[in-house]
């Protein structure tokens, strides 16, 4: 995969949006945290099992 980088330099000229970007910027609000529960037994052995019933498609 192609992937391009490049450098830009970015100006803020208006007072109302610098301070606007500055409000983001130290904001500490929590985003979304990410679910850190693990899957049920239940859950992972339906899992496994519609995993055996999808068939190989490798060559032998």
């Amino acid at each position: 995969m192609a992937t391009s980088t490049f450098e830009r330099k970015i100006e803020i000229n208006d007072p109302a949006s610098l301070e606007k970007l500055a409000k983001i910027m130290n904001d500490k609000t929590p985003g979304n945290p990410i679910k850190q529960s693990a899957d049920s037994r239940a859950s992972r052995d339906r899992s496994e099992g519609l995993l055996k019933r999808c068939p190989l498609r490798s060559p032998r």
